[in-house]
């Protein structure tokens, strides 16, 4: 096969994904969002001004205290107009309050207009001897105040600035603040975060640098809460690559030696076979053969069944009668019982649907039912084989037992453990068949126990899971 170039490393580019780009634009994000804020509370406590408490007011207030001293109209109309004169002057040096002109008129108690700052403009109708409100003054929205002293009524009137114009002006304002605090709430953030991800860099590199066969622990692992954790994880995921290649190791190891013997036996009677003649010596060469090949055809399909069982297969599952997948596992093995003089029987109710992975509950009950028969049973061993069928609270459990030689004290922890036979087994087998209705059971969710078997002898096993959906 010819080896693939390595891939290229990504290039890093402003636009790909990056956590400097994005905290950065969440600090504009949160300025904007500040400006956005002290513009609206800005808005709101100037209207909230203008109608509780009006610079107009003041200013009315003001000129009645000045015009309390006159007693002639020209006088006190030559002060209106020329104090309107040099505010609007003033006004006129405002941006924001260029075009707008402040309206000052002198009544009289009665409200006859008696001088205007504006030629043509009639009097403005007022209730009371003084207050403030808005109101259109020649058509044009005002913030209107009057005051009265002795015989006189003034009025202050300023135009009303439309609400764009009045955000604009603020908002311009507001922006200069906010960009100036830019930097210095930036500059501090950028330095922080750059430092911050400095240590990721260097986890980053020490993984680099390693090649795809080092699986040892990461070394100095980061002191910071966030990036320990994530090492941490990473060690954790090396170390369970760490046993599941020595998990493998060991699997090809048992299976090679385990095949050495029926290769070595399939070799040997086969060359027997080929040199024999006809006769009983041909005839026990070929029995051997057969024997021994069917040996290796069961252990390689085994050895297949558990590899799949641990790559952790997904479940398949469908509403089925639980009770007639072990009328059909057990129909399958009836002639070998027979054979052995052995009674299988099953206990549980006449139908039992529940959503099921049938290949997982074959594979597991098969092999339990397998090694009942093959370790349990026959000549000079049991004679009887019983499953039972219960549902409890939200779990299923099947219970497998029988009346053999039992499993010594010594050895009921070795039982799962693969390859694994007892020195005191009568029969040969594989020795992976509890192994993979572990497996298949543990994809289910459950687990197989060991336990006593019948009438004070032989061994039981349990298989419990919960019910799927």
């Amino acid at each position: 096969m010819t080896p693939q170039p390595p891939t290229p490393a990504p290039r890093h580019s402003w636009w790909g994904p990056s956590l400097m780009r994005r905290t950065l634009l969440a600090l504009l994000a949160a300025m904007a969002l500040v400006w956005l804020v002290l513009l609206v509370q800005a808005a709101v406590t100037h209207h909230r001004t203008m109608d509780t408490n009006p610079g107009v007011h003041h200013l009315a207030q003001g000129l009645a205290g000045a015009l309390a001293a006159l007693e002639h109209p020209a006088e006190a109309g030559a002060l209106v107009r020329g104090l309107a004169h040099t505010l609007n002057a003033m006004r006129a040096d405002v941006d924001l309050l260029r075009g707008t002109s402040v309206l000052m008129q002198l009544q009289d108690r009665t409200g006859q207009l008696l001088d205007s700052s504006t030629a043509g403009l009639p009097a403005v109708p007022l209730a009371g001897d003084s207050g403030h409100a808005a109101m259109e003054v020649a058509g044009t929205p005002h913030w209107v105040a009057w005051e009265s002293t002795g015989p006189w009524r003034v009025v202050v009137a300023e135009p009303r600035l439309p609400d764009a114009r009045l955000l604009g002006f603020m908002g311009e304002d507001l922006a200069a603040s906010v960009l100036l605090a830019l930097p210095l709430v930036g500059l501090p953030l950028w330095l922080a975060v750059r430092t911050g991800l400095r240590p990721l860099a260097r986890l980053d590199a020490q993984i680099a640098a390693r090649s795809a066969h080092d699986l040892r622990p990461l070394q100095h692992l980061p002191p910071q809460r966030e990036l320990h954790g994530l090492a941490q994880s990473f060690d954790q995921l090396l170390a369970r690559l760490r046993a599941h290649l020595a998990r493998e190791k060991a699997f090809v190891h048992d299976a090679a030696h385990e095949l050495r013997t029926p290769m070595a036996v399939i070799a040997t009677q086969a060359h027997v076979l080929a040199q024999a003649p006809e006769g009983p010596q041909r005839a026990q060469a070929a029995q051997a053969l057969a024997h021994a090949v069917q040996r290796a055809a069961h252990l390689s399909e085994q050895l297949l069944t558990l590899a799949a069982l641990e790559e952790a297969p997904p479940q398949r599952t469908a509403p089925q009668d639980l009770m007639a997948l072990l009328q059909d596992c057990l129909a399958e093995r009836a002639g070998w019982a027979e054979g052995l003089g052995v009674e299988l029987s099953l206990d549980g109710p006449d139908t039992l649907e529940l959503p099921l992975d049938r290949q997982l509950l074959w594979s597991a009950l098969g092999n339990v039912l397998d090694n009942a028969l093959k370790h349990g049973c026959g000549p000079g061993a049991g004679r009887e084989v019983q499953l039972r069928v219960v549902q409890e609270g939200g779990d299923v459990v099947v219970w497998i037992a029988d009346d053999g030689p039992g499993i010594a004290a010594g050895e009921q922890d070795r039982v799962f453990e693969r390859f694994w036979r007892s020195p005191r087994a009568h029969s040969s087998g594989s020795g992976l068949g509890l192994t993979i209705a572990q497996q298949a059971i543990g994809h289910l969710g459950g687990q197989v126990c060991l336990g006593p078997g019948l009438h004070g002898r032989g061994v039981g096993f349990t298989l419990r899971w919960p019910v799927a959906g």
